[in-house]
């Protein structure tokens, strides 16, 4: 007997054949393991473990990870575990707390996956959800177990993933099935949004912890810690913009606390921005006119602004307030000791010697108005070179040989 060939069309059709018969088959594997990991869950003892390795080839599976059913089944084997880690943790402490946080996260991210599939229309074009009011059920009574997860990592010092569990929990009012339920009035958001940034800055994640910083910056306990972090977290960004900003708004939420206003202070002496720096002094001043530090900042001001009258002015409220403020003193006295110094050349200068002789008198009056001004700043800061040279060249106008001996011992050890 002959025995029949196949020709090449009918290969392709045998072939074809084949294929839909395999794929069918693996559709109805697949199906059938998520009826698996459904009976897993419902049996008389549950057996999670087996539940999760039935699933997992089905949210793979091009047959299956597309259909609603799958990833709803996927949240309960999650939910179950996360419920069954949870028990023993109540019951004998010995429930595996990271497991917990990563079955939830799995969780939460099977039902919003499942729901946003049950959503899609079906055939006819119609929104039929099936799982709606089982997921918001399940995820509403599993959002507390984030900020218990959210607390675990946070004390075992893994700040990211305590970020992510707190993170997850405030997620919740803008998840699609969770809006209109009241979410957004949560007295735990403001605090955990707090908590947020504070395992951001744990985690040495300043661009992530400003972002949660700013949200809660008026609204919390803490805001005079916030707003300084966000001083330092902005100026470590290099965000100069957003960290004058902080300083500028500190400044006015914070008027008895002189932190903001003398880092404006000094960002815009740096910035060589006098006029903003006069304008923040004056700001500083009306919040704490006590201040010897900002008198005598405004006396440097006003001094590089060649306005030394008023400089001297300034510096002498310093030194009222703290006489061992050792920069005010040195600063009056370079005031005065510069004086005598432009005096000194022109004196020198004079020609005629019962002139020269009056003058000079005059010129060591004016030394000697340096003189204790710099001797106190010195007793106070032997350290400072600028006392010593200015006392040495002071010692020496005023004919005073034996001091001017020390002072020139001084500043060649200096030297050394």
């Amino acid at each position: 007997m002959r025995r029949a060939c196949l020709t090449n069309a009918n290969t392709k059709v045998v072939l074809l054949i084949l294929a839909i018969l395999l794929g069918g088959s693996n559709a109805f594997a697949q199906k059938k393991n998520v009826n698996r990991a459904k009976a897993k869950l419902l049996a008389e003892v549950p057996d999670t473990k087996g539940a999760q390795e039935a699933i997992l080839p089905a949210l793979k599976d091009s047959t299956t990870k597309n259909l609603a059913s799958t990833w709803f089944t996927a949240g309960e084997v999650y939910n179950a575990i996360f419920e069954e880690q949870q028990k023993k943790q109540w019951t004998t402490k010995n429930g595996d707390q990271n497991l917990m946080g990563e079955s939830l996260v799995n969780a939460l991210n099977a039902y919003v996956k499942a729901d946003s599939l049950d959503r899609l229309p079906n055939e006819k074009g119609k929104v039929k959800p099936k799982f709606t009011n089982k997921i918001v059920d399940r995820t509403m009574r599993f959002q507390r177990g984030f900020t218990d997860a959210g607390s675990y990592y946070y004390s075992n010092k893994d700040y990211v993933k305590a970020l992510s569990m707190f993170g997850s929990y405030l997620s919740y009012p803008s998840i699609p099935f969770l809006k209109n339920k009241g979410l957004e009035k949560d007295t735990l958001i403001s605090r955990l949004t707090y908590y947020c940034g504070l395992c951001a800055t744990q985690a040495n994640k300043p661009e992530v912890a400003v972002k949660y910083y700013e949200q809660v910056k008026d609204n919390n306990a803490d805001s005079a810690w916030i707003y300084a972090r966000l001083c330092d977290d902005y100026s470590m960004l290099k965000d100069t913009a957003n960290m004058v900003r902080i300083f500028q708004l500190g400044a006015q939420k914070f008027p008895k606390e002189p932190f903001y206003a003398r880092n404006l202070i000094n960002f815009y002496i740096y910035k060589n921005q006098m006029p903003q720096a006069m304008e923040w002094i004056g700001k500083a001043l009306q919040q704490d006119d006590k201040s010897a530090a900002l008198w005598n900042v405004k006396g440097r001001l006003l001094e590089n602004d060649k306005k030394l009258d008023d400089a001297a002015d300034c510096y002498n409220k310093a030194i009222t307030l703290d006489p061992k403020f050792s920069d005010a003193l040195g600063n009056l006295g370079r005031i005065y000791y510069n004086q005598a110094v432009e005096e000194l050349d022109r004196v020198n200068a004079i020609r005629d010697d019962k002139t020269y002789r009056k003058e000079k008198v005059k010129l060591k009056t004016m030394f000697e108005k340096a003189r204790p001004y710099f001797e106190k700043a010195y007793e106070i800061n032997p350290d400072e070179r600028d006392y010593v040279v200015a006392l040495r060249g002071i010692y020496y106008n005023l004919d005073m040989s034996d001091k001017y001996n020390v002072m020139d011992k001084r500043m060649k050890d200096m030297v050394k």
